[in-house]
This record gives C-alpha cells, sequence and structure tokens, in this order.
C-alpha cells in the first residue's frame, strides 16, 4: 500500500463529504427550525436516530448520526495513533502524535457521555466501513506490518485525511444539530482538527 492508496477516498468531494450523509437525515424529521425549538426536554417529543432507536431531551438524528460517526473514526484513528512509538523513525511525528492520541482518548468519553445522554446504545452501525476518514481494518494491518519513514508516510496521510473529514462533518454537526452540548463538543472538533491538520509534520 502506497500514500495514494490510503488517501485514493479523498479524489472527489462527493467522496470526501458521503459519510456526512447521516447528517441530512435530521433535517427533515418534522421538527420546527432550530431557532424556534426548545432546549426543555419537556418540550422535544423523542425522535429517532440514524439506526431507528427513539432518542431523547434534545438530540435529532444529526446529533446522533454525528456522535455515532465521530465515535467509529476516532476509534479507528486511536488504533492508528497507538502505533506510532514502535513503528515511527521521525521524532516529529511521534511528538506530534502523542498529544493528538490523549486527546483523542478524551473526546471518545465526551461522545459517549452524549450517546448515553441520548438513550442510544453504543453500538457501531460503521463497523467495516471504508469511508472518507475512516482509518480501515485493511490499513491498520499494513501499517502493523511497516516501520520507518514508510509508515510514517501512511500514517501522515491517513492521518490528513481523516482530520480533514473530522472538520468537515463537525461544521456540518453545527449547522443541523439541536443538542447544546452535541454542538459545543462539534465546534471543539471542528477548531481542534484544524489545529492538529495545520501543525502535520
Amino acid at each position: 500500500m502506497t500514500a495514494a492508496t490510503v488517501t485514493r477516498r479523498t479524489v472527489s468531494v462527493a467522496a470526501l463529504l458521503a459519510a456526512a450523509t447521516l447528517l441530512t437525515a435530521g433535517c427533515g424529521d418534522g421538527e420546527p427550525p432550530r431557532e424556534a425549538r426548545s432546549t426543555s426536554a419537556a418540550r422535544h417529543p423523542a425522535t429517532r436516530s440514524p439506526s431507528g432507536q427513539a432518542t431523547s431531551g434534545t438530540f435529532n438524528s444529526t446529533d446522533i448520526g454525528w456522535i455515532q460517526l465521530m465515535i467509529a473514526m476516532d476509534d479507528q484513528a486511536t488504533l492508528l495513533l497507538n502505533l506510532v512509538p514502535g513503528h515511527s523513525s521521525d521524532a516529529g511525528v511521534e511528538k506530534w502524535a502523542k498529544p493528538v492520541a490523549t486527546a483523542y482518548r478524551g473526546e471518545l468519553v465526551q461522545l459517549r457521555e452524549l450517546l448515553a445522554r441520548a438513550g442510544v446504545p453504543d453500538t457501531n452501525p460503521h463497523q467495516g466501513h471504508d469511508m472518507p476518514g475512516m482509518v480501515t481494518e485493511d490499513e491498520l494491518r499494513i501499517l502493523k506490518g511497516t516501520k520507518g519513514a514508510a509508515f510514517d508516510a501512511l500514517f501522515l496521510a491517513a492521518m490528513r485525511e481523516h482530520l480533514d473529514q473530522a472538520s468537515k462533518i463537525a461544521h456540518a454537526q453545527r449547522s443541523a444539530g439541536a443538542d447544546p452540548a452535541a454542538e459545543k463538543l462539534a465546534m471543539s472538533v471542528e477548531k481542534t482538527s484544524l489545529i492538529w491538520r495545520a501543525r502535520l509534520p
């Protein structure tokens, strides 16, 4: 596998945004415009997540779709980040990856807390999916068998794609989501993804 293989999913804008289609599910859920909604759970009937479960409180299907997608993406990216200490030959890559891995673990805790508050089971509807920003099992397997400069090139290509997509779907969530806490986390994800992307070695 080459760096071009890892980044093959970034060729078209349509492909880049394909993973964000879940976010549009909330746009036609029959709820009034976001500005007119109350933040009181008592005034929000249960809605349906993209996987069909009823959700509670201020969450809409956009929120749930984004949370589930980010958990899947971050879980895989964390597995990739964990490979860096034993596979990279670039001190700059190792220095960059360490705080990012720590931040992702904290981000996953927050995402799963939101999912639990929404009353949605912590399952992975994106298991095995090959989509923009998702580090696949095949890529992880190949990267586990790669070291040195070859690993660094593949790692950076995969993380570049992941961060680009994470910032895009976080921005989309902020436009169509309903839950204030989810929106706050999406704002943080978008900001940090752009910062880490700019700091890639």
